[in-house]
């Protein structure tokens, strides 16, 4: 009997996922892998990090981190906030952390209980700084593909990782072109958080730890039992892995009876790059994107993203350069230090005043200290 978290079918035509191989996409139609009713939301053990949702997976403890990876929920200007990320040091240096750790955690373990021995993927930063920190834990090789533009510093952190690094002239487009050019069917595991499966298993956590406990710093502090209601959570969206992961997780949460009905979703989109939007993807701003993470102009999951920010009866919120500042610079008055990814669900709320509440969440996706 397959675990539940490789119970998985091609949301297109239907196709079962391989029995031995970690596919990308469908090898009959190219379509996205989907999950099956086997991967269902149960209440968390007591465990630490995401060990505590191991069994959902249906893998042991010590596959997962016992690391918290992400700050308690928090009251702040009429909303929640909660922040991503268990920052690391290295080298005397200390390294950001981000929520794609919850993904790249579950992606790995994946990968490790199929015996890959070497993963690869492409990223602005973040995701491969995750991928590279879970490999690195499990002994798997791993090489990441970045664009020219990314900062120094998350280059710093990939080596300091033993991450092999490429960096790959052009923009984020032609590093995820390079990257698809790589995938073979006998290579490395392509560990990509755009469209392995594993990673959004991954992320549903932060929606079923949000749904959890309310504010508290830990399980003894909240009943399990009784989530908190959440009526709508504000992120950024630019590939989507965030937008889709918490989607499952709050459906699965619903199809379980933990929650009334998923709350509805508010992507968050960089001017010029807001794919999602209506009215069109907006002018972008002069000179490089200082919120690279969100500078996506055609994510491949662009379909399903719209999809599921229509059925939660979520919108789009497009945010400036100068409004990501202003808002990291009011976040960091609170003790909140993330990079400007991080901060652009903040700066969408200090625009959209209508969507505070006692119910509203705004993620933030990183943490710098």
């Amino acid at each position: 009997m397959s675990l539940p978290l490789f119970d998985l079918h091609c949301s297109d035509c239907s196709h079962p996922y391989p029995r031995t191989s970690l596919a990308p996409r469908c090898p009959e139609c190219g379509g996205f892998w989907e999950f099956g009713a086997d991967l269902a939301w149960q209440p968390p053990r007591d465990e630490p990090g995401l060990r505590a949702w191991a069994h959902v997976f249906g893998v042991e403890p010590d596959e997962l981190p016992a690391r918290l990876l992400s700050r308690p929920p928090r009251r702040l200007g009429g909303a929640w906030v909660a922040q991503q990320g268990s920052p690391f040091e290295l080298g005397g240096r200390l390294f950001a952390g981000s929520f794609k750790e919850r993904g790249a955690e579950v992606l790995v373990a994946a990968c490790a209980r199929r015996g890959a021995r070497e993963v690869f993927l492409d990223s602005s930063g973040n995701a491969g700084i995750a991928v590279a920190r879970a490999s690195a834990a499990r002994g798997i090789a791993c090489r990441v593909l970045v664009p020219e533009t990314t900062p120094e510093v998350k280059l710093d952190a990939l080596r300091a990782l033993g991450a092999d690094v490429e960096v790959v002239s052009g923009d984020r487009r032609a590093t995820h072109q390079r990257a698809l050019e790589r995938i073979a069917p006998a290579g490395p595991v392509y560990a990509s958080h755009i469209v392995q499966p594993f990673f959004l298993a991954g992320v549903a956590t932060l929606a079923w730890d949000l749904a959890e406990k309310p504010g508290a710093a830990t399980r003894d502090e909240a009943s399990a039992a009784t989530p908190r209601r959440i009526d709508r959570v504000l992120l950024p969206a630019s590939n989507g892995s965030l937008l889709l992961g918490l989607g499952l997780g709050f459906d699965l949460l619903a199809r379980a009876g933990a929650i009334e009905r998923p709350p509805s979703l508010h992507a968050v989109q960089l001017a010029g790059y807001a794919t999602l939007a209506p009215e069109g993807p907006g002018e972008r701003d002069p000179g490089p994107p200082r919120a690279a993470g969100l500078a996506i102009a055609d994510p491949p999951r662009r379909a399903q993203m719209a999809a599921l920010v229509r059925r939660t009866g979520g919108d789009v919120t497009m945010v400036r350069e100068d409004d990501i500042a202003a808002a990291r610079t009011a976040l960091a008055a609170e003790g909140l230090v993330t990079d400007p990814t991080g901060a652009a669900a903040w700066a969408a709320l200090a625009k959209r005043p209508e969507l505070r509440g006692e119910g509203t969440v705004a993620i933030l996706t990183s943490r710098e200290g």
